[in-house]
């Protein structure tokens, strides 16, 4: 039996390579060419990738937002040690975050949190809770990363250097 074995690997390992195609050596270069960065000519340290982006780019082309693993609900406070967690809270477009935002905008301020708004349909809702944010950022973003890595399910939420808390 291990004759028949040792067979087989050899005869495997000792056939001939064979060229199934030859498309003549095409170079994939042009397929590189777009993501290569342009260094700007009047600053050797500055760098260009023109074509990364399309000509007009606009925060409306991001939206709908989903989060597929995040809805409103309640969240039970977790205290976690994240030492070098910068202050963020995730809301939807809905009214338990509208109230949850206006209630604590104050907080949200003082302690320079960002927000991420992680279900959100159009554009003119996003600014209605920029509006209300006044100078608290608000991001378009899909938090299901987040919520896989925080075991979240719920939001509005606040996320600290302490801990998990609505």
């Amino acid at each position: 039996m291990f004759d028949y074995i040792f067979l087989l690997c050899y005869s495997i390992t000792a056939s001939a390579l064979e060229v199934i195609a030859d498309v003549g050596g095409e170079s994939a270069l042009r397929f590189y060419e777009p993501i290569q960065p342009v260094i700007d000519p009047n600053n050797s340290d500055t760098v260009v990738n023109s074509e990364m982006l399309p000509p007009t780019f606009h925060e409306k082309d991001l939206l709908p937002i989903v989060s597929h693993l995040m809805t409103v609900g309640k969240v039970s406070p977790r205290a976690m040690n994240l030492p070098t967690m910068q202050p963020i809270f995730l809301i939807g477009d809905d009214a338990t975050s509208e109230t949850w935002l206006k209630q604590r905008l104050a907080y949200l301020t003082e302690i320079s949190a960002t927000g991420f708004v992680v279900n959100i349909n159009d554009y003119e809702r996003l600014q209605h809770f920029r509006t209300i944010a006044k100078s608290v950022p608000l991001l378009p973003v899909s938090a299901d990363d987040l919520a896989q890595r925080l075991k979240l399910t719920h939001y509005p939420v606040l996320i600290t250097n302490q801990g998990i808390s609505q």
